[in-house]
């Protein structure tokens, strides 16, 4: 395998979660959620008694799946002074069809030295296109054969969203004809959170979900205390949701000037 396709392959891995941003799934155990009989509705796997993390999560998955949309998530983790630590922000536009999408991934961060990655993204379920920063800052850009997944293996954020119910006590604090608002300020089992790297013993947790009346979670902001190399910081996670049903996905000019290179190189 080339030095140019190694780096590749990271950089998929880093877009799909394989930094410490996604936690594997436990078993399913799916519970049917409480039917209101008043005015609006709930949304999958919600009631005033509980929400059910996992049939909310796949329902915002299954919705999504139908439609094209685009979905941004950022994440911060700041020191006590508030100096920010690390930075990444991920940006994905989707296709009707899930295997159409494209998307801007950046991050930055002071962890041993001072570090920046930029990389864009595109695939049609063919093949994977890729421009990113190389040495000196000189941009790369490669292309490869689609295999298994694409480059981002949960595009709509399902395990994140099931993560955080399963790590976080959610009450819904807000109802109207355009859906719910879930909160949570305590931690049940904080080993179901999705952490940055290098950062553990989660606590002071505060969440808030918009979640519309077909599952879908159209904004989301997680913020919690944690120790990074023996000091506490702060981390923020932000998710939203727009242009449902109105994102277009083209190729980007930048494709037609890609290296084609094999995983077998």
């Amino acid at each position: 395998m080339t030095r140019a396709v190694a780096a590749v392959v990271t950089l998929a891995l880093v877009l799909a979660g394989c930094s410490g941003f996604v936690q594997q799934d436990s078993p399913e155990t799916v519970t049917p959620a409480a039917v209101p009989t008043d005015g609006a509705g709930y949304p999958p796997g919600v009631s005033d008694e509980a929400v059910v993390p996992s049939v909310l999560a796949s329902a915002h998955a299954r919705t999504l799946a139908t439609t094209n949309y685009t979905l941004a998530t950022r994440q911060r983790v700041t020191d006590s002074n508030g100096t920010v630590l690390r930075r990444s922000n991920h940006t994905r536009h989707v296709a009707a069809n899930k295997t159409t999408y494209a998307g801007q991934f950046r991050q930055n961060g002071t962890e041993l030295n001072t570090f920046t990655t930029r990389i864009d993204y595109w695939t049609n379920g063919s093949i994977v296109a890729a421009r990113y920063d190389g040495r000196a800052n000189r941009p790369q850009r490669v292309k490869w054969t689609v295999r298994d997944d694409g480059p981002v293996s949960d595009l709509s954020e399902r395990r994140m969203i099931r993560g955080i119910g399963e790590a976080v006590d959610l009450s819904v604090a807000d109802r109207s004809d355009g859906g719910v608002v879930l909160v949570g300020t305590r931690f049940t089992d904080p080993g179901r959170l999705s952490t940055p790297l290098f950062v553990s013993d989660p606590r002071n947790v505060s969440v808030r979900l918009r979640v519309s009346h077909d599952g879908t979670v159209s904004a989301l902001r997680l913020a919690f205390d944690a120790e990074r190399s023996d000091q506490q910081v702060r981390v923020t996670q932000y998710l939203r949701l727009r242009n449902v049903g109105s994102t277009t996905v083209t190729q980007p000019k930048w494709v037609a000037n890609t290296t084609q290179r094999s995983l077998q190189e």
